[in-house]
């Protein structure tokens, strides 16, 4: 019985310097639980994936499971390019199971960024990790995969890998497919909205001039009222003509479309170029040349041309209709040109070819003792070049107090001609009176003598006595 009993506290001894040494044995190899995220790999037998045989030191068998990671140093970019073998000074394990496996030795918030190939500039440098290092802005594959397939725990909600450096990555590209993606080509980190003053318009194909770069970018590209955060509409608009944006208020289309032929961004108004008004179907000439635009091309003509059939279009008729009864109507051209209003085109010949043509003395009368100034309108003086009739008493004065009208109505070419006035040539047998006899060499002022009346001297023609008794005595008729 003593000797069964002996035998039992041996075996119990052997059993307790079995588990005795194997606890020492375990000590000697393994410093200490693995991280909840390693326990799979607990055991002797897999100590060599992660560590080189014989040494304390991690192998580079961390990559060869972190395949994300080996991407990345094999492409010698991120983080970890510089640090292939390096796992451990910042992700200790064996610390038990609630350990998690990155350390950062000078706190998170003092983290150099620059290492990892993206430098944080203008706004980022203020914001939270986590504000960009979500699950959410994870995009890279590679990362995407490698969680799927470890699925234990949440990967994406702990890794600060798989963030693209393109904004897109964490910012929504509210102008959509409008422009490329590349955000950085218009605005900055520093203020997003500087992009509106910074912007180099001479990049895009409407290049910016003139008053054209005082105007507020929203004025050409207005926002979109359909879209949920009514962003800018800054593709698709129509640019080729000045009217796609501008209204043609005053031509009204008359020009066509071409509004750069005359004007220019500087100062539509004032800064024209110069026109040639020489390719238009009324070249300028003369005096024309030197008129102000606005003087022809008014308002009242705006979405019109101005008629240039007839001088009076543009010029007031300083004559007031005295011409109009013309077969030209009174055409300007057939006595003035453009060089100048006077002196007068008017020539000898075409008078000629007037009503009233010039001979004899009327040759040598100036022009202004005929077409003397006269009122057609109450205010108004202007020169008279027609008249109804073409009488001599038009211009000269009844010498005859109306002697004969009754039986010549006065017409002073019964006896006058344009040569001389006083070389008169009366055919006496036209009158009341014919002359026969010894009468027909009897002087005119023997029976026509002088009287006077209240305007002086006239002669007397008509009535004339011519009785014989009128004239002749009874003794004269004797002899």
């Amino acid at each position: 019985m003593k000797v069964m009993v002996n035998i039992k506290f041996r075996i119990f001894d052997l059993f307790l310097m079995t588990v005795f040494n194997s606890s020492l044995l375990f000590a000697q190899f393994s410093p200490g639980p693995l991280s909840k995220y390693h326990a799979h790999l607990e055991g002797n037998s897999n100590c060599t994936q992660c560590h080189e045989l014989k040494k304390k030191e991690l192998s580079t068998g961390c990559v060869d499971c972190h395949t994300p990671l080996k991407e990345k140093i094999d492409a010698n970019i991120g983080y970890h390019a510089d640090k292939p073998d390096k796992c451990g000074e910042c992700h200790s394990d064996h610390n038990g199971r609630a350990f998690e496996l990155v350390y950062w030795p000078k706190d998170i918030k003092k983290f150099n960024h620059n290492e990892t190939g993206y430098t944080l500039t203008g706004k980022h440098q203020k914001l939270e990790c986590k504000k960009c290092h979500t699950s959410e802005n994870i995009k890279e594959h590679s990362i995407i995969n490698w969680a799927s397939e470890h699925t234990d725990y949440d990967v994406l909600g702990r890794t600060f890998l798989g963030l693209e450096e393109a904004c897109r990555s964490c910012h929504e590209n509210i102008h959509e497919k409008q422009i490329s993606n590349d955000c950085a080509s218009c605005h900055n980190t520093s203020d997003w909205k500087l992009a509106m003053s910074e912007f180099d318009h001479n990049r895009a194909r409407f290049l910016l001039t003139g008053k054209h770069k005082e105007v507020d970018c929203i004025k050409c590209h207005p926002s979109q009222p359909d879209h949920p955060q009514k962003a800018w509409k800054l593709t698709g608009m129509a640019f080729e003509n000045c009217s796609n944006c501008h209204e043609d208020t005053f031509h009204k289309g008359t020009f066509g479309a071409t509004c750069e032929t005359c004007h220019t961004t500087v100062d539509w108004k004032k800064d024209l170029k110069v026109f040639d008004h020489a390719q238009t179907k009324y070249p300028l000439e003369g005096k024309h040349i030197n008129v102000k635009c606005n003087e022809c091309h008014q308002k009242k003509y705006a979405g019109i041309m101005p008629k240039y059939d007839r001088c009076d279009r543009c010029h007031e008729d300083k004559h007031f209709g005295q011409f109009a009864n013309r077969k030209d109507k009174g055409e300007c051209s057939s006595c003035h040109n453009v060089n100048g209003f006077i002196p007068s085109t008017y020539t000898f010949t075409m008078h000629q070819l007037a009503r009233l043509q010039l001979d004899g003395s009327h040759v040598a009368v100036p022009c202004n003792k005929c077409h003397e100034p006269f009122q057609p309108k109450k205010g108004i003086t202007t020169t008279r070049f027609t008249w109804n009739n073409y009488t001599c008493n038009i211009c000269h004065s009844d010498v005859h107090r109306n002697q004969f009208y009754n039986r010549f109505q006065n017409n002073c070419e019964t006896c006058h001609t344009t040569d001389i006035f006083t070389k008169a040539i009366f055919d006496h047998q036209k009158s009341a009176f014919p002359l026969d006899g010894r009468h027909q060499s009897v002087k005119c002022n023997d029976c026509h003598k002088s009287e006077k009346d209240q305007k002086g001297l006239f002669v007397r023609y008509s009535p004339v006595d011519h009785k014989c008794s009128d004239c002749h005595t009874f003794t004269e008729e004797i002899r």
